[in-house]
């Protein structure tokens, strides 16, 4: 198996969803497996770089889960439903996702009684959710549409976006190999083995499925150092290479929804923090990072996101039990509530300073103990994993 240090140039995403980055729980039967090992024709890490860098596939469906294994106490319900996009930091989700280019893509979140969908057709950006009956509705100028903006956010909602940000994130700071071949979702795949070098990180590992044919990614498994099962994954339970039909693409609000419209451009995306819909509109990447909003200390797999104004006060709902499991700590950064997991660490400071990282917790508190101007504003959805 070749180990490497992967360059930057055999990174380039060609591929994207268009939408992503809104789940962040699981279904419990996490992306299948099917049977012994595949034969495929044997591939160098740096040869499956270049086939992922270069996959562009017209057009294609699936179900995709995602399951979180975080180590984090548990969350109560959310009490209307758990289809919320707004409340996916833990739980049980399944979605189906379709794509028809950096245009067209939907992706739908469906719970035991509720739904939320994100829908880009062209210059129409749609968040709907079924359980409040509401939806919010951005119209992208034609140099957005044209750039496929509109629809793209941090977190990973499929495998193409979560191996898009990982595969950023290859540099000299990470080794790439060749593990062994799996079936997922019924079709042959390849299986790289990301690991960073930086012993900061608590990542022991992330492991790419990619499909022997198309060569796009079909599964995303992250791993903690000292564990067995994977902290974080998402992957297809069954997928269709081929181009969906622009119906699925087309979105009416249903009789009596509540329909908020946000106007064009960068000023109505910049409305869509308010309460409501709008909130989906965030999370579905239709705002850009405000001034002052959060920003990011160290690179790579060491990458501390920090965000200031969150006082232990203003934190509540599911995110208080988090807190309250905190343990006091103090240091050069102060007084505050430092939580611990397999493969996050959190600290929030008395001063009302987050910080956020898949890093141990002396690598953050040490992250927080710099001066503000080491920290850079949070400004994509790339480059770290």
């Amino acid at each position: 198996m070749q180990v490497l240090s992967a360059r930057p140039r055999l990174v380039r995403w060609a591929a994207p969803i268009g939408l992503a980055a809104i789940l962040a729980g699981g279904v419990g039967l996490a992306a299948r497996s099917d049977g012994a090992a595949p034969s495929l024709p044997q591939r160098s890490a740096e040869q499956l770089l270049a086939d992922v860098a270069r996959a562009d596939p017209p057009g294609f469906s699936g179900t995709v889960v995602e399951t979180a294994r975080l180590g984090l106490p548990a969350l109560p319900a959310q009490g209307r439903g758990d289809a919320s996009l707004a409340g996916l930091a833990a739980g049980s989700h399944t979605a189906r996702v379709w794509y028809a280019g950096k245009q067209r893509a939907r992706v739908a979140v469906s719970g035991s009684l509720s739904e939320a969908d994100v829908i880009r057709n062209g210059r129409d950006l749609w968040t709907w959710e079924s359980a409040t009956n509401s939806a919010a509705h951005v119209r992208l100028t034609e140099g957005e549409a044209g750039e496929g903006k509109g629809g793209v956010a941090t977190l990973p909602t499929t495998p193409e976006e979560a191996a898009r940000q990982v595969l950023g994130a290859v540099t000299p700071t990470t080794t790439v190999r060749v593990g062994r071949a799996a079936r997922v979702a019924g079709r042959p795949a390849y299986e790289l083995v990301l690991a960073p070098k930086d012993a900061r990180s608590l990542v022991d590992s992330v492991a790419l499925a990619v499909d022997g044919q198309t060569k796009v990614p079909l599964r995303v498994r992250v791993f903690a150092k000292g564990q067995e099962s994977p902290a974080f994954e998402v992957g297809f339970t069954e997928v269709q290479f081929r181009v969906p039909d622009p119906s699925v693409f087309r979105f009416t609000p249903p009789p009596g929804a509540k329909v908020t419209e946000l106007g064009a451009g960068a000023e109505a995306r910049a409305r869509a923090g308010a309460a409501g819909p709008e909130k989906l509109a965030r999370r579905a990447g239709a705002t850009r990072p405000a001034a002052g909003g959060p920003a990011v200390i160290g690179e790579s797999w060491t990458s501390v996101v920090v965000a200031r104004g969150v006082t232990a006060a203003s934190v509540t709902g599911p995110a208080r039990v988090l807190l309250d499991a905190a343990e006091p700590v103090q240091g050069a950064f102060g007084r505050g509530r430092l939580l611990r997991s397999p493969l996050v660490s959190a600290l929030l400071t008395d001063d009302g300073r987050l910080y956020l990282g898949a890093v141990t917790p002396e690598a953050l508190t040490a992250a927080a103990a710099q001066p503000a101007t080491a920290a850079r504003p949070l400004t994509g959805h790339g480059g770290t994993p």
